[in-house]
């Protein structure tokens, strides 16, 4: 009897070992031959995307497209880099409707340089942010704040303080 029940684990394990690998899905899609077909340029369309969305929107398994990114000579996927980065281009095309007159010149410097990041960023997913563009989003993130702090803080006191700057800011812009 024991050699009866060896025997049949020695086959189960054999037929596991047989036992072709399928790569296709319920849809019968091949999903090495497309996790294979993807490019640099096809995968990097995506980089807006978190990874999970981008793998639905190419029809590849997220495992898939991880190994195909890391084959690529894409570390990480990049989305969360992007997003700050376009986050931060909007935070200071904000600040520049209100500063206009005062500085318009270098905040659009300052937008072109960020979206020149991002490009690079969507070339090469590996770089990273660099400390002049990290200081900036250090000074957005705290600015943001202090307008939330301002705005939020309270409705009688701080609302009355800061209608008060604001007439006593015109009354001398009138003298």
């Amino acid at each position: 009897m024991e050699s009866s029940y060896s025997k049949d684990k020695e086959e189960d394990s054999e037929k596991a070992l047989i036992r072709p690998k399928s790569d296709k899905t319920k849809k019968g899609r091949d999903m090495r031959r497309s996790s294979e077909a993807l490019t640099f340029e096809l995968v990097s369309r995506h980089f807006c995307m978190p990874i999970n969305q981008a793998a639905k929107e190419l029809n590849v398994g997220v495992t898939s497209l991880k190994l195909r990114c890391r084959e690529l000579g894409i570390p990480r996927w990049p989305h969360r880099k992007v997003k700050i980065l376009q986050t931060l281009i909007d935070d200071v095309q904000e600040l520049e409707k209100d500063t206009e007159p005062v500085d318009g010149h270098r905040t659009r410097r300052v937008v072109e340089m960020l979206q020149q990041t991002k490009k690079l960023i969507e070339e090469r997913p590996a770089m990273m942010l660099d400390k002049k563009t990290r200081q900036l989003r250090q000074a957005c993130l705290r600015e943001k704040s202090r307008r939330k702090k301002l705005m939020g803080h309270g409705a009688g006191d701080s609302s009355m303080e800061i209608g008060d700057e604001i007439r006593n800011d015109s009354a001398a812009c009138r003298d």
